[in-house]
């Protein structure tokens, strides 16, 4: 176990005013701005104009990106593949801001995007776009079939073995120098379920390490009764084998308001460890689509 309380910062700190922000994320109604990003690609049609197919890859890229990034499963876990295909399209166009894409392919019969975007919606948005659809007359039947097109348009799959990549997971790295190889088999067991790669325990002969940090972590006193403890994670990829590979950097910072009479190392923890669930899902989605576009432009002699 670390010793959180070794290395919180100053320890309990002077009473802290809570920003406007701070207290909406001390309640359920949280504030959620995540990075997202997705590929995706569209086929040609002989009536299409030189835009049209360019814009369903967008269409499908904005819909993966919004469920690659997990906000609505993780609040709603039991939605249905179709319920979720709708909520999805509602944060597409309410919440999904600074859009921006790119053709990373482009020939007769196929055109690819990559997309990113910003989500910035609160956890009572969500809960409201749910509430709407489950009072709607949305039947699974009339999105079943965009749900199967999208599984099957947005993504290529490590077909073989050979196919699929070793990744190394380093001991977590601590802002003031330590490291801790405590969260480990946490991060192997939300990493290990990749249709693209596989965890390795041996660093050599790793195509790509995933380094987490603790990059900083502080306890402020509220008041008499409440203390908050606030915590930086980040979790880092970089590869020594593949030139085409650009490190990939995730960060999760996030707070939670605490009783003063509760044990502080157990708080530490738990935040910790649901921040690097957080971070892991982004960091694996991430190398995914990186592993999946580059084995499409493989399939395709690129």
């Amino acid at each position: 176990m670390v010793n959180f309380r070794k290395i919180l910062t100053g320890g309990i700190c002077a009473a802290a005013i809570l920003t406007p922000t701070e207290k909406a994320l001390a309640t359920e109604d949280e504030i959620i701005t995540r990075f997202v990003t997705a590929d995706a690609c569209d086929e040609r049609q002989p009536t299409d104009d030189k835009q049209t197919a360019e814009n369903r890859a967008i269409d499908k890229a904005s819909m993966a990106a919004i469920k690659l990034s997990g906000i609505v499963q993780k609040i709603h876990p039991e939605l249905s593949a179709s319920a979720l295909d709708i909520i999805s399209y509602r944060i597409i166009d309410e919440y999904l801001l600074n859009t921006q894409h790119r053709v990373t392919i482009s020939d007769d019969t196929h055109i690819c995007v990559n997309l990113e975007a910003t989500v910035e919606i609160t956890t009572q948005d969500i809960h409201k776009l749910v509430e709407e659809y489950q009072n709607s007359d949305a039947t699974e039947l009339q999105t079943s079939e965009i749900a199967e097109q999208i599984n099957d348009d947005t993504s290529f799959k490590a077909n073989t073995l050979q196919d699929k990549k070793l990744v190394y997971i380093a001991p977590m790295t601590i802002w003031n120098g330590e490291d801790t190889n405590h969260y480990t088999e946490l991060l192997n067991n939300l990493l290990s379920h990749s249709d693209y790669f596989y965890i390795t325990d041996n660093k050599d002969t790793a195509d790509y390490t995933i380094t987490p940090s603790l990059s900083s972590a502080k306890v402020d006193k509220i008041d008499q009764e409440h203390h908050k403890m606030q915590m930086l994670i980040e979790l880092t990829v970089e590869s020594r084998h593949d030139d085409g590979f650009e490190p990939i950097n995730t960060k999760q910072n996030h707070f939670i308001l605490f009783p003063a009479t509760k044990n502080e190392q157990e708080i530490a923890d738990t935040l910790i460890t649901k921040l690097l669930s957080r971070a892991t899902t982004e960091i694996s989605n991430k190398i995914d689509r990186y592993l999946s576009l580059k084995i499409e432009k493989q399939s395709r002699g690129l």
